[in-house]
């Protein structure tokens, strides 16, 4: 009779590879708002250019990668240590394409995440010998590079987002005109169609649109407070505090949790009234926005879980927010899930 052993305890991979997800996304999604003019000329704070920032983190994901692989592995070889002062270098002396980099940071950061989910809680937890010292190397560095990206995501964020290189009428013209392929994504649609057929798991257009619906009202409350956006205290004031000014109903619980909360609260909301919610909270947005003194604009803010930007950062976050969800839509009336109401000619 043979005797079923439990599975090996996975939990912390799984954590991690998270964690480099999360952490190579925010490094990565800004740079498609570059021109190509931007790509290769050294406007980050650091006196870098944005293709080898990219190139940078590429090659530390490859290079860490290799460094625990030799370690967790039998017989592994480690890289060569490499001199920190080569970094300027390295990132001076890039001349590849933008895609062709790009390319490599996607492959090298996913790389990073398989390794990540294929170690057992017992791997990562280990000592290994690394560089003739026994340490728990892998889970340092699965600790660090999730950082590393972090780190030179800020000076991508701080480019990217600053007020010099956004005014004020090319953030609004950018935000409505994402709002507008939204409308535009649904038009044409029955009602039935859009209550009906699932375009996102189980969520309908209806759905999607609530849920957009949703977190720009956060938007909106958070424009409202801007800079300060710290929450109404009821036990400190005394006061019951209003549901439209407590921020816990976006804040509170995982984003799954949260999304299921705000789903729930708006279940009962027609098409229509999705529609006019959406309306009227992008003018209120843009109409709040434009009261903002041009510091306010500026000042950098948490408003979300390790999360941190100005004004342009949450309006073209929201913006691409929008945008992958429309691009759902337009996914569903492409593989004809979505039947365009055809009128008479």
């Amino acid at each position: 009779m043979t005797q079923d052993h439990p599975a090996p305890a996975r939990a912390l991979g799984a954590e991690y590879a998270e964690r480099l997800r999360r952490s190579y996304l925010n490094f990565r999604w800004p740079l498609f708002l570059l021109e190509p003019d931007e790509q290769t000329r050294p406007c980050l704070e650091n006196g870098w250019t944005p293709i080898a920032a990219a190139a940078h983190v590429a090659y530390w994901d490859n290079y860490q990668l290799r460094r625990m692989q030799a370690a967790v592995e039998p017989h592994g070889k480690e890289p060569g240590p490499v001199s920190v002062e080569s970094n300027d270098e390295m990132a001076a002396g890039e001349n590849r394409s933008w895609d062709t980099v790009l390319a490599e940071a996607d492959e090298a950061r996913q790389a990073l995440i398989t390794f990540a989910l294929s170690l057992t809680d017992d791997q990562i937890e280990a000592e290994y010998v690394d560089r003739g010292e026994r340490s728990r190397i892998v889970k340092r560095l699965l600790e660090h590079m999730p950082k590393h990206a972090a780190e030179h995501a800020v000076d991508v964020h701080r480019y990217c987002f600053s007020t010099d290189r956004w005014s004020r009428e090319r953030l609004f013209s950018f935000y409505r005109r994402h709002c507008n392929s939204l409308l535009d994504a649904i038009t044409g649609l029955t009602e039935e169609s859009c209550v009906t057929v699932p375009v996102s798991g189980n969520w309908t257009v209806r759905d999607l649109l609530a849920h957009i619906l949703a977190w720009d009202e956060y938007v909106g409350e958070l424009v409202k407070r801007w800079p300060d956006i710290s929450s109404p205290d009821a036990q400190t004031s005394g006061q019951e505090i209003r549901r439209e000014d407590d921020l816990s109903h976006w804040a509170s619980g995982d984003v799954d949790t949260v999304n299921a909360r705000l789903h729930e609260a708006r279940a009962e909301l027609s098409m229509i009234e999705v529609l006019d919610g959406l309306a009227t909270c992008h003018r209120r947005i843009v109409s709040r926005c434009r009261r903002l003194s041009d510091e306010a604009m500026r000042t950098e803010v948490e408003y979300d879980a390790g999360e941190k930007g100005n004004v342009v950062n949450l309006l073209v976050s929201t913006s691409a927010h929008t945008a992958d969800h429309a691009a759902e839509i337009y996914a569903a009336r492409a593989d004809g899930r979505l039947v365009p109401l055809r009128l008479p000619s």
